[in-house]
């Protein structure tokens, strides 16, 4: 069945803009404890109008640096996304433009209103603009991200300390979190006390894999290597990275046994790839979609499709992907894969999409159509982006009208960046026929969504 998109969709200043259910829901319940169903209808009002207008603030400032802005508010706030990125004086600009459109159009003015010491509804709306305009806005400028102030905080340290920058951002990020925690919790605020824990355990996980990222570097030649056939390279690299003095992390090192596992299944077999593994780290399990291809060349196919399903459901990816998906399309195996991700609870049409990705880049370009064509069918995250997907891959299967059609799908479900549309080499094949150059002029007309998006909260 297809998941149906819920809350209201409209336009503000020619900006799209999704207010999702769960938006509503949260700010009610935020409210609740305010009093009388009065006081928590014009909380849930304040609240809508004031996100809102900070993130209109944000989407004002991508329009004027020549993006097409977006705006979405859900559960945990509003996010406004740019088309493409920024430089870094530019996305200081845009991520001081929210808090400050705010704070100076609403939650000054009702400042020096003033308070009159009364409780009409008047007296109690302007309060609410005051504290959600004022209040709101300070704390958004604090630099802890991934809040606004810690996105400028970030700017400006990625500029002087380069990558260092970042990674000193996010310990500031936990610092300042953490003394925002323990006073909210002195003041008995447990919604912002909550909040701050949340942000210092989503900097302290991003540090962490920034770190592991950096860990990995070295093996990048032998995911290359590995991408292009050269597995002894691969499995070179692999072994220094092992060798290496003090030893890596267990999560750096079992990489390195996968990256050398993943080149000896493609030259010596299942059997020689499962004696690499011996050599894992203690406690860590393989990738899903490594186990998987062992079990797909040893010939247990349900279970390697169960292995994969799984590993789609995770969101798991990497060099290794490509060989995944030429491996299923050759084994024929790729309608019953899809079948298994639609059935899989946590994998579904999302994860469609990453394996429509996959068979792309393997070159599987008719299967690549056919599984980008099901996810559409049932109810895709970002269902315009799947369209342009299908048009892609079917204009390199040689299959133009059918993908024209599919451009045209994404274009009706908003997608419009004709000027990354114009600049795919996956479209080259149709840019001779008008009816690509209408539905190109259409997009630009549009003014809607693009392909990847600089996003801001």
């Amino acid at each position: 069945m297809a998941r149906v998109a819920t809350g209201l969709k409209f336009r503000i200043l020619g900006i799209p803009v999704h207010i999702e259910a769960s938006f509503f829901v949260i700010v009610a319940l935020l409210g609740l404890g305010g009093g009388s169903a009065s006081v928590v209808a014009s909380w849930v009002v304040v609240v809508l109008v004031s996100v809102l207008l900070h993130e209109l603030g944000h989407a004002v400032a991508f329009r004027f640096y020549g993006q097409r802005p977006r705006i979405v508010l859900q559960g945990m706030g509003g996010l406004t996304s740019g088309s493409g990125p920024l430089t870094e004086g530019r996305d200081i600009v845009v991520s001081l433009a929210g808090p400050l459109t705010g704070l100076l159009l609403l939650g000054v003015p009702a400042l020096l209103i003033g308070d009159s010491g009364g409780n009409s509804t008047w007296d109690i709306v302007r309060r609410l603009v005051v504290f959600v305009n004022i209040a709101w806005s300070i704390v958004n400028l604090l630099p802890v991200l991934p809040l606004d102030g810690g996105q400028v905080a970030a700017s400006v340290l990625r500029r002087f300390m380069g990558e260092k920058g970042q990674l000193l951002a996010y310990k500031v990020s936990i610092a300042v979190a953490g003394a925002a925690a323990l006073f909210a919790y002195q003041q008995q605020y447990v919604f912002g006390a909550f909040f701050a824990v949340f942000f210092i355990a989503q900097n302290y996980g991003s540090l962490r894999q920034d770190r592991l990222t950096r860990q990995r570097q070295p093996l990048v030649p032998g995911y290359q290597a590995l991408i292009g056939n050269d597995f002894d390279e691969a499995v070179a690299v692999a072994d220094s990275v092992l060798a290496t003095t003090p030893a890596p992390v267990p999560e750096v090192a079992a990489s390195a046994v996968e990256l050398k596992a993943w080149a000896r299944l493609c030259t010596d077999g299942p059997g020689a790839a499962s004696t690499v593994l011996d050599d894992m780290p203690r406690g860590v399990t393989p990738n899903g979609f490594l186990t998987g291809a062992l079990a797909l060349e040893a010939g247990r196919t349900d279970e390697a499709l169960d292995a994969f399903a799984e590993a789609f459901g995770r969101s798991q990816s990497g060099p290794w992907s490509v060989i995944v998906a030429d491996a299923v399309s050759r084994a024929g195996l790729v309608d019953r894969l899809a079948d298994r991700l639609l059935a899989h609870p946590g994998a579904g049409a999302d994860a469609l999409v990453r394996l429509q990705s996959h068979l792309h880049a393997a070159g599987r370009f008719p299967e690549a159509a056919l599984v980008g064509r099901r996810a559409f069918d049932n109810g895709p995250e970002h269902p315009a982006e799947v369209a342009y997907d299908v048009a892609c891959s079917l204009a390199r299967a040689a299959r133009p009208d059918e993908a024209l059609g599919w451009l045209e799908r994404a274009a009706d479900a908003g997608l419009a960046d004709p000027t990354a549309v114009d600049d795919d080499p996956d479209l080259a094949p149709l840019r001779s026929t008008p009816r690509y150059l209408a539905v190109v002029a259409r997009m630009g007309e549009g003014g809607a969504g693009g392909l990847p998006p600089t996003a801001r909260a």
